[in-house]
């Protein structure tokens, strides 16, 4: 029993916390996995799949050999290290990042809402938001229920809703998938889709804890990025039996819902989407409280009390509900797809470049 639960601490724990990230807004809805990977045809998304996992890998690996050299398991400390002065370029970038999630978030929640029970698409959007503001404001522990709650519900519901699909329509699958279609620009949009994604392992490092050894350390982000990578493919294969048309779709998940489901499966998709799109936009608020909260405990030795927390949420969430009337396809094709490579430049490069040197250079610590 001991030696089960390290394993599951080195190689497991990685993997379902980098998994609950990257769900959230991107695989729920499945317009990320249109717009970076299915939009290429049915081999140029399974070759996007094929990068995505190759870059998670090299990213994570390295990450983790970095955190475990060093021994820097939060954010800071990592960045700190890795960056030094420029950190502060990584902290503006993601505080961008955070913004265009949360406006993502809440337009998809108003396009979902709307659709099933009628609603006007600001209703829902705000609805999130104000469900947002509210667990920020009773803090970390309700934070982490929503989290785990909504990765495990989203996951078991993507999995539920795909195998609707290959039993209904597995034929039409297959034979686009024999065409052998795949559209250029997928590399691109594959490497965009890793390198925003990847912006967020910082946060997560604190699962990695019990690494020990650099094989450990490469191991657990192999299956960590497989984690992450799975739910596009399965979601991807999905598409691709309502191909090309669902690529118009701005919530193809829901499209293949209403076209494959029952009304019951209507209204719990419906459910599980919004809990894990309030739960998405929790998470990142919650991130940008600790880090104030970080930097206030430096300065003057306490946090910021939670009246504070729902202030930022409530001013965040406003500007995000401003945004949200850009519409969710256009501010995931144009607000992810920038700010990919402001992460490739403030970010993904450093890393694989002077932090791999930093690894390489630093004493041999049970590689």
């Amino acid at each position: 029993m001991a030696n089960w639960r390290r394993v599951a601490a080195i190689y497991l724990l990685p993997a379902g916390v980098f998994q609950s990230v990257v769900v959230g807004g991107a695989y729920g809805t499945g317009r990320e996995v249109v717009e970076f990977l299915s939009a290429f045809g049915p081999w140029g998304g399974l070759a996007g799949t094929a990068l995505v996992t190759l870059g998670f890998t090299a990213v994570l690996g390295a990450s983790f050999e970095f955190a475990r050299l060093f021994r820097v398991y939060n954010y800071r400390d990592f960045l700190h290290t890795l960056l030094g002065p420029s950190w502060v370029a990584y902290e503006i970038c993601f505080l961008v990042l955070l913004t265009i999630v949360l406006a993502v978030t809440g337009a998809a929640a108003g396009r979902v809402l709307g659709e099933a029970f009628g609603m006007p698409a600001q209703v829902g959007t705000l609805l999130m938001l104000l469900m947002v503001v509210l667990c920020n404001f009773f803090g970390r522990r309700l934070v982490a229920v929503t989290l785990t709650a909504g990765a495990v519900a989203i996951s078991l519901g993507l999995v539920a809703l795909c195998t609707l699909v290959w039993q209904a329509s597995g034929e039409t699958l297959w034979a686009t998938l024999a065409t052998g279609e795949i559209k250029s620009g997928w590399l691109s949009h594959a490497a965009q889709f890793t390198m925003y994604n990847s912006a967020l392992v910082p946060v997560l490092l604190y699962s990695t804890t019990a690494i020990e050894r650099r094989g450990q350390a490469l191991g657990a982000a192999f299956i960590a990025a497989c984690a992450g990578v799975l739910p596009a493919l399965v979601l991807h294969l999905s598409f691709m039996a309502n191909y090309p048309q669902i690529i118009t779709e701005p919530v193809p998940a829901y499209w293949l819902v209403v076209h494959y489901g029952t009304p019951v499966c209507l209204y719990i998709y419906v459910g599980l989407l919004f809990m894990t799109i309030v739960q998405t936009g929790v998470g990142v608020l919650q991130g940008l409280n600790e880090r104030l909260d970080a930097w206030r405990t430096q300065r003057v030795g306490q946090a910021f009390p939670a009246w504070c927390h729902a202030l930022l949420a409530a001013s965040m969430t406003g500007l995000s509900l401003w945004l949200s009337r850009v519409g969710i396809v256009d501010l995931i094709a144009k607000g992810y797809g920038s700010l990919a490579w402001c992460f490739l430049a403030v970010f993904t490069l450093p890393l694989l470049t002077l932090g791999v040197w930093q690894i390489v250079r630093a004493p041999a610590r049970s590689a």
